[in-house]
């Protein structure tokens, strides 16, 4: 069988930089979901070494309520 030289010259090859694109952009979803997972552990540690502190301390007492003091006046 004889290739035509028109059959393989004149073709568009779009297959190979479909899929490079398609591997680029899954490389990078993956990458980011890494991320998200990781910050999202991290928060959570945070958070419940952050519960757990506050659930140790006590409770803290109320402010005293200060009546503010008039201003005094001279007297010549």
């Amino acid at each position: 069988m004889v290739r035509k030289i028109e059959d393989d010259v004149f073709k568009l090859k779009t297959g190979p930089v479909k899929n490079k694109a398609e591997m680029t952009d899954q490389v990078v979803r993956d990458i980011r979901q890494a991320e998200t997972d990781e910050r999202t552990a991290l928060t959570r540690k945070l958070r419940e070494a952050r519960l757990a502190r506050e659930a140790a301390e006590p409770a803290p007492e109320p402010a005293k309520k200060t009546v503010p003091q008039r201003p005094r006046f001279r007297v010549y």
